[in-house]
């Protein structure tokens, strides 16, 4: 980013980065860091993260539904992801939403304050997201569903 900084006139405010509950290396390399020669442990994004938090940067999160940049979407996708998404109907009925909902209220409950990018058109899930907005996900049900999406926690 310092590096860019030096190429451009205007303040870099915002970065985009493609986020998800399956695709979370942003997250899981700084939760398994102590884990020695696990793959999640790995730094892959030279601390983008921290230097987003310490200097005020907006990190928004594209492509919240997706399993990775090809791979299409992980909600409903059971035969990938069925313990994610038997979880994300658990955790979507105690809040009264619907997993669409929780996938981003899991993005957000992060205290990055992330912004979620939606990519839709449909009035529906811009609602099923707006909803996700509002609810505030405990500790308990952001570390259950990030496990179910296969990341180790120490």
């Amino acid at each position: 980013m310092e590096l860019l900084k030096t190429a451009v006139r205007q303040p870099l405010l915002f970065n985009q980065v493609q986020l998800s509950i399956t695709h979370a290396n942003l997250f899981a390399q700084g939760i398994a860091a102590n884990m020695n020669g696990h793959d999640q442990s790995i730094s892959r994004d030279v601390g983008l993260l921290d230097y987003s938090r310490l200097k005020g940067m907006m990190l928004q999160a594209w492509s919240p539904f997706q399993k990775g940049f090809f791979d299409g979407v992980f909600i409903g996708d059971r035969e990938n992801y069925a313990e994610l998404n038997d979880e994300l109907d658990r955790v979507a009925a105690n809040y009264g939403v619907t997993p669409t909902g929780i996938a981003v209220a899991w993005i957000t409950r992060h205290p990055a304050n992330i912004q979620v990018v939606l990519g839709t058109t449909k009035p529906d899930r811009v609602r099923e997201c707006a909803a996700g907005s509002d609810v505030q996900l405990s500790r308990e049900d952001w570390y259950s569903l990030f496990r179910a999406a296969g990341h180790t926690v120490p």
